[in-house]
């Protein structure tokens, strides 16, 4: 018996000690704007509609796990520790009840289930007394409801709220019983009706194309496989969510469709939904992975009709608008006529039926033309498309050129240039250059004009089994499988022992596709002589290149082969980025 006063002493200090803790908890938790508070069962219960007990029997449940109670969430925090001084005597005893080497010991407690969280039926001085302790685990008899949303055991009030809210929209859209498992919550529970408004448009426009009523559950389906599943596969491709963590998938879904539409508007132009969130990305210092897979089966899958079995011999057709790859075409256009050029050779390349050709003009600090001017060069622009029957539109922005050229660049598939100044050989010329800032810094592949604007049908490409050199190859594939553009594949020989498993694999790709070629290898020269003359030798029309790392300040002191080619070439080139 002395032992027992002796036990239930101790556990008195003890409830002092945990009451004293849990005040200075609760005093540094409000510092910090944060919750301490037991989660009450009942509320959680009817804002989540728990519905369906079912008894689960003994288990052991880890101890951080049970984070609310059944009516007794105002005696004690979410700890488990004690609030309340008057309940000394209770909380003494049942320590002493469940420590004392004379007692039988106490039955487990029981506790409801939901989700993940758990909340204390009967038990709650045990509850706290084994969190006091430092235990881990507690026996306990469990009942689980069900809820229509995921519940974490770390939920705080501000994220039920939040979960009422989605449980709302689940009963009103019965999105996880015709779509299931799939999570489609968002962080703010005010944009529940964003996310569901854009269901009830995608069912209006369904309704009009398809001229009948459409079912809820049926535009709900369509929906998610033509419009949500799309942006989220984009997404998770793209790296968006690891720059965005604290951002659910639906909410990047919203947020790229919601900038892709300002753009849009903004520009007057469709932008795809990729090329939109990349854009925005890098406007909140966020870099993500280029839009497009720059793969061999990608640009398979654009040379051909895309069937479930390639057909080599079946190209698609000009008219076939699926498949084009340079659809968005974006055209730098200066002040002088030189500069129009660019136009010219964009029109040329732009075959997409639905393509489109955007102009961009960047005022200068000593940009001269006034406003006059300006219309006068939006009225040519529009005249020339419309002559080719294109459709386009001339950008007038201001700012710092170089800048303003690689940012809208993004919002395109490819970005044609006139090269009025091509990179200089001069040192300290190449530190600033401006050309050079743009193909270091380009996530799109790049045309570059010098002179008269030329057909892409006889294309030299330079091969040296690089990523970026097998991006030349797969964009020639698509213009010879496209367009019946004759292609010469140059390789210089530089003594590496991979040289003929890269000719090889360029072989084997062009004879897969069924593409006529002639391949050439050079024991001699430099890259950029040696591309000259055998575009001479066989008449090329423009040049084919895979782009550089060109970050290092090797290349932007002593130049690379792409700058050596621009400085010596009058022929277009195309470099893959």
């Amino acid at each position: 018996m002395e032992k027992d006063v002796t036990t239930y002493q101790k556990a008195l200090d003890d409830f002092k000690k945990a009451r004293s803790k849990a005040a200075l908890q609760r005093f540094w938790a409000g510092i910090r704007g944060k919750s301490l508070d037991l989660l009450p069962y009942d509320e959680i219960s009817a804002k989540l509609k728990a519905f369906n007990k079912v008894d689960r029997g003994l288990q052991s449940v880890r101890l951080k796990d049970i984070v609310g109670s059944v009516g007794r969430n105002e005696d004690f925090d979410r700890n488990f520790s004690p609030l309340n001084d008057a309940d000394i005597i209770r909380w003494a005893s049942v320590k002493t009840a469940m420590t004392s080497l004379n007692s039988t010991g106490l039955p487990p407690v029981s506790l409801y289930k939901i989700g993940d969280a758990y909340f204390v039926l009967d038990g709650n001085h045990r509850v706290s007394i084994a969190r006091e302790m430092g235990l881990d685990m507690i026996e306990a008899y469990v009942t689980e409801l069900y809820t229509r949303v995921p519940v974490s055991a770390s939920i705080t009030p501000e994220e039920l709220q939040n979960k009422a809210t989605y449980v709302e929209f689940l009963e009103q859209t019965r999105l996880d019983l015709i779509i299931p498992g799939i999570d489609f919550s968002l962080s703010r529970a005010d944009t529940y009706p964003l996310l569901a408004e854009h269901i009830d448009v995608h069912r209006y426009y369904m309704g009009q194309e398809q001229a009948r009523e459409i079912p809820y559950e049926e535009a709900a389906l369509d929906w998610y496989e033509k419009v949500y599943q799309p942006v989220v596969e984009m997404i998770n491709s793209s790296g968006l969510r690891e720059e965005f963590p604290r951002l659910t998938v639906t909410d990047l879904y919203l947020w790229v469709l919601d900038q892709q539409s300002i753009l849009q508007e903004a520009l007057g132009i469709p932008i795809r939904t990729g090329y939109a969130a990349e854009y925005m990305a890098l406007q909140e210092g966020k870099t993500i992975k280029a839009s497009g897979s720059q793969t061999e089966q990608h640009f398979e899958d654009t040379v051909f009709s895309g069937r479930e079995q390639a057909a080599p011999d079946l190209p698609l057709t000009a008219e076939d608008p699926e498949g084009c790859l340079f659809r968005d075409i974006l055209v730098a256009i200066g002040d002088h006529d030189d500069y129009w050029s660019a136009l010219e050779q964009a029109i040329l390349i732009n075959r997409c039926p639905s393509g489109h050709v955007r102009g961009l003009h960047v005022i200068s600090p000593s940009d001269l033309l006034g406003e006059e001017e300006h219309r006068k060069m939006e009225t040519r622009f529009e005249e020339r498309l419309a002559a080719a029957g294109m459709g386009g539109k001339l950008l007038i922005v201001s700012g710092d050129i170089t800048g303003q050229i690689s940012e809208h660049s993004l919002l395109s598939d490819l970005l044609v240039l006139h090269l009025a100044f091509p990179p200089s050989g001069n040192i300290l010329d190449r530190l600033t250059s401006g050309i050079g800032t743009i193909l270091r810094g380009a996530r799109r592949p790049i045309l570059i004009v010098k002179d008269q604007a030329q057909p892409l049908d006889r294309l030299l490409v330079v091969y040296n089994g690089s990523p970026k050199s097998r991006e030349a190859l797969f964009v020639s594939a698509y213009l010879a499988g496209r367009y019946g553009a004759r292609l010469w594949l140059l390789t210089l020989d530089d003594g590496s022992p991979d040289l003929e498993t890269e000719m090889s694999y360029a072989k084997t790709y062009l004879r897969k596709l069924n593409l006529d070629y002639e391949y050439i290898l050079r024991k001699d020269g430099n890259l950029a002589d040696a591309t000259l003359e055998e575009a001479a030798a066989n008449g090329a029309t423009a040049v084919l290149i895979g782009g550089y790392s060109g970050n290092s300040l090797f290349d932007r002191l002593f130049g690379s082969n792409i700058e050596s080619l621009l400085q010596k070439t009058k022929l277009p080139v195309l470099i893959c980025q």
